[in-house]
Order: structure tokens, then C-alpha cells, then sequence
């Protein structure tokens, strides 16, 4: 709406043969001009937090809900600028005021149940993803994979081996699901399925340093010593030592 209104402006200055000056007395509406002034703050924290200037970001955030306190991408982009910098819970009140705002907004919700996992709130975490996965809806298959994790730190393995199995089931990066499929079935002590997890996993991304890891350590369980020293041998030539 507001780069509709900012192109028809522009367009109506360069038929008139006028511009947007101070100079010609042209008036603005007040709810324009604070969208304006909103997206130009943001863009320039944007700026500020692609190089890392956290707390100049956060400045000209806070300077674009200023202008227009219910402006979505501000108060979306201000969480994770906190989250990044570990102000978990000034992150939370951003993250929750833009699912407020928009409460189908996707990304917010991995960022928030992340924030949470960080948080140790292992439960809000859980609850906020089963919330948020009641629709079936394939676009948020990555809630899944993020919930499967979260019921490991709640040392829930059955729960997280069915998640990551309906991650699988989605499509959503099978490399990684395979892979946490794997690490929980061996929290659950069923080395040979998680051994066969491993595979798939390095079928689809043979250069997973973590997945040789994993599958290495795997072998070494079963003292299979020989494939327990390959795996290790592929994990130490991916990283380097």
C-alpha cells in the first residue's frame, strides 16, 4: 500500500511537472508522511544491521514504530536484531507484537519457539509450534523440525522422532531431517534405524561433516572400529583437521 501510494505521488509530480519539495506547498497526508518516514528508518537500519551495528539498528527501529507504531517488518526485524544479540526477552516482546499484528506471519513463529529453545521455555516453545501446526498447512513444515528438538530438550524422544518423521513426510530438507531423525533414535538406543537414518541423510548430502560425525560415533557403539574410523576419517577431511 504505501509503495502504491509513494509511486502514484512520483508519478504525479513528473506529469504535473512538479517534485515533492518543501519549496511547493504540496501537502502530504499525515498517515503518508509517517509511512515515509517509517520505511525510510527502517531501510536504514536494515543498513546498520547487515554489518553488524546492533545498537544503530535498534535506534532506527525504534525511530520507524515511532512514525507508525503498527508497522509489521519493524517490529519483525527489531526481534531479531535482539534475538541475535541475546536480548531474549526484548526479542519476545517484538516477536509476540508481530504475530499481535499479524498473527498468520510465519517466520515469526520459528524465530519466537528458537528464542524460547534458547530461553530453556521448552514448553511455551512446544506449545506455541503445536499451536501454530493445527492447520496442516505445508508451508510451515519447518515447525516440525524445530519442534522435534524442542521435545529432545524436553527429553521426549518418542514425540521427537514422530516430528521429524512428519518432516520427512513434508519434504522439508530431508538431509536434515534424516539426520535428526537419526540422533534421536539414538537417544532412544535404536542404533541400527539410526545408523540407516545416517545413510539417507549423506545419500542426499554426502558432505555433512556432522552426519559422518554422527554416523561414526554410531559404528563406535556397535564396535564397528573399521566403518567407525572411515566416518571419522570423512568428518576430520570436511572440517579440516
Amino acid at each position: 500500500m504505501l509503495r502504491g501510494l509513494l509511486c502514484v505521488m512520483t508519478l504525479a509530480g513528473v506529469l504535473s511537472g512538479t517534485s515533492l519539495s518543501a519549496e511547493e506547498n504540496i501537502k502530504v497526508p499525515a498517515d503518508v508522511q509517517a509511512g515515509v518516514t517509517a520505511k525510510t528508518h527502517l531501510m536504514q537500519a536494515q543498513k546498520f544491521a547487515q554489518f553488524g551495528m546492533a545498537d544503530d539498528a535498534i535506534t532506527e527501529f525504534k525511530k520507524s514504530l515511532e512514525a507508525l507504531p503498527d508497522f509489521v517488518d519493524a517490529h519483525f526485524e527489531l526481534g531479531q536484531v535482539y534475538a541475535n544479540i541475546d536480548r531474549h526477552d526484548d526479542a519476545i516482546r517484538e516477536y509476540k507484537k508481530t504475530l499481535e499484528l499479524e498473527p498468520h506471519h510465519n517466520k515469526v513463529v520459528y524465530e519466537l519457539a528458537l528464542v524460547y529453545y534458547d530461553k530453556n521455555m521448552t514448553d511455551e516453545g512446544i506449545a506455541l509450534c503445536e499451536f501454530h501446526l493445527k492447520d496442516n498447512d505445508p508451508g510451515k513444515a519447518n515447525l516440525h523440525s524445530l519442534l522435534g528438538v524442542l521435545y529432545i530438550k524436553k527429553g521426549d524422544t518418542d514425540r521427537a522422532v514422530s516430528e521429524f518423521r512428519k518432516q520427512l513426510e513434508a519434504n522439508h530438507h530431508p538431509e536434515q531431517g534424516y539426520l535428526n531423525l537419526g540422533m534421536a533414535l539414538m537417544k532412544k538406543g535404536e542404533t541400527d534405524e539410526a545408523i540407516e537414518s545416517y545413510k539417507k541423510s549423506l545419500e542426499l548430502f554426502p558432505r555433512n561433516p556432522r552426519t559422518h560425525y554422527q554416523l561414526g560415533a554410531a559404528y563406535k557403539s556397535k564396535g564397528m572400529n573399521e566403518e567407525a574410523e572411515k566416518e571419522m576419517a570423512e568428518y576430520r577431511g570436511l572440517v579440516g583437521r
